[in-house]
This record gives C-alpha cells, structure tokens and sequence, in this order.
C-alpha cells in the first residue's frame, strides 16, 4: 500500500568491508567514524571535527565492541569497562580549538563494531538526542509505566508471554507518520498527543504499531505539522525525540509498542530492505540503532523488520531463493540476529512476502507482506532468529484496498475466505506466534462484509494480538479508526473490532480446523 510522496536519505557506503556513517552532530562537534574490517581484525577511524568558531568542550567517546577487543590506539587515551570502550582526549585535542579536527583511532582482534555503537559527548553541550548511532535515550523514555510490563517478553509455543509466563494480548491499531516526510506522527496539527493516546486507551487498545522511516532516526527537525499549544513538550524536539516523547506516554499508559521500520526512502514501500542510497548494511545499522535506544523501554515489545516485502512483476523480494538481494528470508534472518545481538529483549516481526513464484504457495492471491506460507519449505533459522523471539506477522485487506478474484460473488464470496485465511496463515497459528501487523478498509459495502467475516474467523481461532490500519483518517484507501475531524470514533469499525476483546459470542458456524 504506498501512501506519501519522496525524500531519500543516502548513506554513503566504502565497498566491502568499509562503511562511513553520516556526520553525527553533538553540539558544536561531529563525528565521523569509518571502520575497515577482515577476517578475524579491523581498524577504525574516527574524524571528530569542531564546526564552530568559539573553543569546544572536553570530548567523550564511547563504544561498544562485544565481539573484539582493542589492541592499538592513537590520539586518545582509551580504558574498557569489560565490552563497553571509553576514550578521551589529549591535552592537543580535547577541548578542541575553533574549527580545529583530528582523527582519533583504534585497531582490535575480533568483530569491529557496528557504525551505531560510537556515542561523542561534550562538556557543557546539551544532549542532541536526534544525531547518529548510540545516543542515549532522553528523560522523555524514563517515565514510570503504569502498565503491567513484566519483559523480556517471549514466545512460548505459540503465545507471546511476559517474563513470567503470562499471556500477552496487544489490540493494537496503526498510527503512522514518522514514516513520510513529515517524520512526525500525523493528526499533531489538530490534537494533542496525549490527548490522541489516551483516546486509544479508553477505547480499549492497549498497543501501537509506530511506523518509521530512516530519517526520522536521524534528521534534526520535522516538517510536518505540529500545533504547539496542543503540543508544547514537542516545540524544538527531533523525531527520534518526538518519538521518545510518544513511547513514554504509551508507557505511562500501559501500552506496548511495535517498531516498523516502514520505507527506506520516507516515500514508498520498496520490495526490499535496499534500495539505490540505502543499503543492505543502512538497513541493519538502523534497526540495530532502535534495538539499543529502545531495549531498556519496557513497554517496546519488539521491531518489525521491514514493511511488506513484495515483488512487482517478479522482480523483488521472494522466500527461499538462496540470494540475500532478493531472499527475504535471509535478509531478515540477518537484521533479526543483529538486533538480538543489541538487545536479546525484543521480539522480531517478520512479515510474508507477496508472489513467491508458484514456490511453497497457494495460488490464492497474497497482499504485500502478506504471505507466509513459504515459511513452511523454508523455515526461519532458529539459529540467527530463535523461535522463542520470532513472530510472524502477515498483512491482508479487503475488496477496498484492491480486487481479488476470490472477493467475487462467482468464487463463493464471503463464504469462501475461511478457507483461504486458513491456508494462508491460519494453519501456522498453531505453532508459530501470529500477530497480524495490519488488516482494514473503509467499512463499506463487500468490505464490510470482509471486515465482518474476517473478525468472525479470528474470534473462532482464538486470535487476540492485531495492530489495525489504522488510527489515522488520512490512509487514502482504508480511512481510519477516527473521522476526518481526527476527533470523532468511525463506530462500524470501532464496536466491530471490538468484539475481539469483548466477550462478545463467536460465530462458530465459519470456524476452520
């Protein structure tokens, strides 16, 4: 489903083995570290830069490098606290002079560390919050949650379940906007954000899936708009703070939290991870970047890896093909063990993909992110992602979003789609953890019927964990949750939905094996 127009961020990329992060600003300094990496050692440089014309503050480095160890240094005094790395300046080089830059450097055995890991901190500079990898999270994610959070959370055969064992429900509704070109969650212009969240809350959702994109991660200032005498607490914030600010009001709330890294561009939903400017690397760097700021915020459950991988015309993301460019499988075995290696915390949502190429699939047509069915010939590997941290979470829509042969009267419409959601995805939900990451329409006509039908079957499966799309009116092909005032509750959708979690009588007349 692409929504918004395009603003590309680039990162530029050394060839194999090399990788150069975007200037990281700390106040007057910035941070540009390039890492050189072989088998078994690597080597990296840091070039720290003071752009201003007045003398700067004495300097901080900080690193993680959980997997090598440092054995030379140059230009700065350097001291570990087991995997965590400190280096501070030289009498030369820290302060540094007006528009003075110095490199400072290390070589290690081991596995160099990732471009997120360096945090630069100066005396007397306020906390950026929005820069590069490894800023630490601000005072807006140390609210005390009123929730019930008991993390890590896990998978326990196919139930999602606190650290003590219990069962997690999440009805959980879509509110995006961080990842258009805004970079700010959308409908700020008419209310404000706790007003919006605590909305959500007394309609009975406890959870939100926050789409993102990379620049929200990394820009200084938003540009969408924001009406500050709703939002006061927003006024001169980043995203990434902005973000912060909603996350610790849905913590003071008990609401947990999905991350959805949603476009690479800010712009539309690439078939994979990678696209020309953002690379493969881009992508992990930046899931690894949410997994450290966010893994001790107890109410972020988790990060979807990427939004609906798919193949236009066959070309694109496809399941179990053996090439990471294309193999949606192994990119996000990879992205999903990197993250695990940042924070073992988090669970990892791992959508379907659409055509698989008559591969391990039925010929039933799939949305976007929509097919899960490949996982059966080619399973996730438990190794990278562990079943006890992996949930698979397939997309699906109505006849609103678009036509499919089987929402015809002639194909047995609506008493037919039991029988494909079972084929699709209902048949895993028995022994893998299955949340629904998105499903929705406008209510109307065969959607409604769709939408009906569809809250029948989950009721009949048992399924009590969803994000609906979405919250927002301005979804161009679904509406929302709210009305176009942003304020009032579309009730068709609403008590529809709602018999999910209230006790409500199943119809047990459509349920499937």
């Amino acid at each position: 489903m692409k929504r918004f127009i395009a603003r590309l961020r680039t990162l530029a990329a050394a060839g194999f083995g090399c990788a150069l992060l975007m200037p990281t600003a700390h106040a007057a300094l910035t941070l540009t570290p390039k890492i050189n990496a072989w088998s078994g050692g690597f080597c990296v440089s840091a070039m720290i830069a003071n752009t201003s014309n007045a003398p700067g503050g004495a300097w901080t480095l900080t690193f993680d490098l959980p997997g090598g160890q440092v054995t030379s240094s140059w230009n700065a005094v350097f001291t570990n606290s087991g995997s965590t790395y400190t280096a501070k300046g030289l009498s030369w080089n820290s302060p540094p002079q007006a528009n003075q830059q110095f490199e400072v450097g290390f070589c290690g055995n081991g596995t160099a560390p990732l471009t997120t890991a360096f945090n630069l901190t100066e005396e007397g500079a306020s906390s950026g919050g929005g820069g590069g990898g490894g800023t630490t999270p601000t005072d807006d994610l140390n609210i005390g949650p009123k929730g019930d959070f008991k993390p890590p959370f896990s998978v326990s055969g196919n139930k999602i379940v606190d650290a003590n064992g219990a069962t997690v429900s999440m009805r959980g509704v879509n509110w995006f906007g961080f990842e258009t070109p805004d970079n700010i969650a959308h409908g700020l212009w008419s209310r404000g954000y706790k007003d919006m969240i605590q909305q959500m809350q007394t309609l009975g959702f406890n959870a939100v899936r926050l789409p993102f994109c990379p620049k929200a991660l990394h820009a200084t200032s938003y540009t969408g708009s924001v009406e500050s005498s709703l939002n006061p607490d927003l006024k001169g914030k980043t995203p990434l703070q902005a973000m912060d600010r909603l996350i610790g009001e849905m913590a003071s709330r008990g609401m947990y939290v999905l991350l959805d890294h949603h476009r690479p561009d800010c712009n539309a939903i690439s078939t994979t991870p990678q696209i020309p400017g953002y690379s493969l690397d881009d992508w992990v760097n930046d899931l690894v970047f949410v997994a450290t700021r966010y893994k001790n915020v107890a109410n972020v459950i988790g990060i979807d890896l990427k939004n609906e991988p798919h193949a236009d015309y066959g070309h694109g993301a496809h399941w179990g093909n053996g090439d990471i460019a294309t193999d949606w499988k192994l990119a996000a075995e990879r992205a999903g063990a990197a993250v695990l290696a940042a924070n073992p915390k988090a669970l990892i949502f791992v959508e379907g993909i659409s055509d698989n190429g008559g591969i391990c699939e039925s010929t039933y047509g799939h949305w976007w992110g929509g097919n899960i069915e490949p996982v059966e010939c080619y399973p996730i590997d438990a190794a990278k992602v562990p079943r006890s941290k992996l949930v698979l979470s397939p997309h699906i829509y109505g006849p609103d979003v678009a036509a499919q042969a089987y929402f015809q009267a002639s194909a047995g419409f609506p008493d037919n789609m039991p029988g494909i959601w079972q084929q699709q995805f209902g048949r895993f939900m028995g022994s893998y953890a299955v949340v629904l990451g998105e499903f929705g329409g406008r209510f109307g006509g065969a959607d409604q019927v769709w939408q009906t039908r569809f809250v029948d079957w989950l009721k009949c499966k048992g399924v009590r964990n969803f994000f609906y799309w979405s919250w927002n009116p301005n979804s161009g092909d679904t509406g929302g949750i709210l009305q176009d005032d942003w304020l009032t509750v579309n009730t068709g959708k609403y008590n529809n939905l709602k018999r999910l979690w209230d006790g409500s009588t199943t119809n047990t007349g459509i349920c499937t094996p």
